[in-house]
């Protein structure tokens, strides 16, 4: 689905036109993956939610290192956000299927 790996901070987001396997197009409609926006807002709620509640069981009081850990988890967790966010969002809404290929 993706041009380069995620290791390619540069260049993460850069997405095939079509799959390089079944030649399904990956942008079903112009401005389809603005969608994909709320998608990664939830993996971001999702992640910061895990790590408020692994302070709040843990006992640690100081109020900034959950704000530096989620902010730090955050900025690292970008391209991965990225993504599975667009991914999703088409398995979602795309109309696309996994079928492993049979030969």
């Amino acid at each position: 689905m993706f041009v380069h790996s995620l290791t390619n901070i540069a260049k993460f987001n850069v997405m095939h036109k079509a799959c390089p396997v079944c030649n399904e197009r990956l942008e079903p409609e112009p401005g389809f993956y603005q969608g994909a926006m709320y998608v990664g807002y939830a993996l971001s709620v999702a992640v910061t939610a895990f790590v408020f509640i692994l302070v709040f069981v843990l006992d640690i009081q100081s109020m900034w290192l959950p704000v530096i850990i989620v902010s730090a988890i955050m900025v690292l967790l970008i391209p991965v956000n990225y993504r599975y966010s667009r991914v999703l969002y088409l398995y979602m809404f795309g109309g696309i299927q996994y079928s492993p290929k049979t030969d």
